[in-house]
């Protein structure tokens, strides 16, 4: 059996390679062995786990069981705003380029034109991309998270790394719900990894019409030159759920419970990189 730890490079740890014992027990060894516990972390690792391990709903301690899940979630969800930095950046040095009317080549009038049909913006151009692609307060996506998929115990995410809940429509395309109505069709989305879950997820709120107020808010914090938190996001995302209000309530509730929003402010760790722990 093979636990999938990657970082910059994939790196395939054997269990021994990690810890003695079952997945789960490996897996709190190995984030010990590196000194990555929370909430004392200053630095998160680069560490980012495949798929979630097993017997992690078998964890006696619900403490355990849900610190663990956090410190499989937090390196994830810090690299997945990293990429939207990145893209970020791309953008806005672009349209600095258009503003002191530098000619854009040719590659990075493709490269947006793509990014507008992916993030289904219809006008606006490069001032309504950076509206969309921006990143998602870490403490958002850990409630989220775990409140999508039961602190990573559900059938969907252990089937199908399937954390956020996702809909598709397809029976290939990922998990049919057992309790689905008759006549419905659709299905909870899987994902090859963990990290493609949170990637779609990201994308799913950065571009889809049901979180349009979220983008606003967001938008309307940097404008301001105020802190985006997922405190102040999770108040709109009545939409995400038919519980609507409880819904916000329940993000809410997690995110004070285990202290997430001191999570957004934390670096990331430049020198353990996990090409260097797997050798």
């Amino acid at each position: 059996e093979i636990l999938q730890v990657t970082g910059v490079q994939t790196c395939a740890l054997p269990i021994s390679a990690i810890g003695r014992g079952p997945e789960v027990i490996a897996l709190g060894q190995y984030f010990k062995s590196i000194g990555y516990r929370l909430p004392e972390v200053t630095e998160v690792p680069r560490v980012y786990i495949k798929r979630v391990p097993k017997g992690l709903g078998e964890l006696a301690s619900v403490d355990e069981r849900k610190q663990l899940f956090l410190r499989i979630m937090l390196p994830l969800s810090m690299r997945v705003n990293e990429e939207i930095i990145v893209r970020r950046e791309r953008l806005m040095a672009i349209q600095a380029k258009g503003i002191s009317g530098i000619p854009v080549n040719a590659n990075d009038q493709q490269w947006v034109e793509q990014l507008m049909k992916r993030y289904r913006v219809t006008d606006g151009g490069i001032t309504a991309l950076l509206e969309r692609i921006d990143i998602i307060p870490t403490s958002l996506m850990l409630a989220q998270s775990a409140e999508e998929s039961g602190w990573g115990t559900s059938r969907f995410v252990r089937k199908g790394n399937a954390l956020f809940g996702q809909w598709a429509w397809g029976d290939d395309e990922g998990i049919v719900p057992e309790d689905r109505e008759d006549g419905k069709t659709h299905v909870i989305k899987a994902f090859a990894s963990l990290m493609d879950s949170v990637r779609a997820y990201a994308r799913n709120i950065n571009s889809h019409p049901a979180y349009q107020v979220l983008r606003e808010k967001r938008a309307e914090l940097r404008a301001d030159g105020q802190l985006v938190t997922g405190w102040d996001l999770a108040s709109t995302l009545t939409k995400y759920s038919e519980r609507g209000e409880e819904y916000v309530d329940s993000l809410h509730a997690i995110m004070r419970v285990n202290d997430l929003t001191d999570l957004d402010g934390l670096a990331r760790s430049e020198e353990r990189r996990v090409g260097k722990e797997c050798r």
